[in-house]
């Protein structure tokens, strides 16, 4: 194999790891988001995950504003996941959550026709809390 083609990869490969080590993570994201009120960063670095991945990394970042007692931005981020990704039990446990403990801040949130599209909870009653 040629060395440029080493070089290439062992480049490649630096550049990789300097942006992981460089790109902020979601919990620095979040915290920006709660001093702003903009949530557009931490989604598009939550849609940059493989699919996969995002149930999982919108549950954090949700947890995240939970417990920052960030409700409305945390509720705006069940609603990206719902919408997403709506019959993932993550979402179905934090479309539960949002209306039974925060009813107030959902009816601003999500509108009928959303909850009536999105929310199932029959699967929702299934689901238990998620670390």
């Amino acid at each position: 194999m040629p060395v440029w083609v080493w070089v290439a990869a062992v480049a490649a490969i630096a550049l990789l790891a300097l942006w992981s080590r460089f790109a902020p993570s979601t919990a620095s994201l979040v915290r920006r988001a709660a001093q702003s009120g903009d949530l557009d960063p931490v989604l598009a670095a939550l849609t940059r995950k493989r699919p996969a991945a995002q149930p999982t990394a919108f549950n954090h970042a949700i947890r995240l504003l939970w417990d920052m007692d960030e409700r409305p931005l945390a509720l705006q981020l069940v609603k990206e996941l719902a919408a997403r990704y709506g019959d993932a039990r993550i979402a179905q446990y934090w479309l539960k959550q949002a209306l039974t403990v925060e009813p107030v801040i959902s009816r601003k949130v999500f509108s009928r026709a959303f909850v009536t599209e999105h929310y199932q909870p029959e699967v929702a009653a299934q689901c238990g809390p998620v670390g």
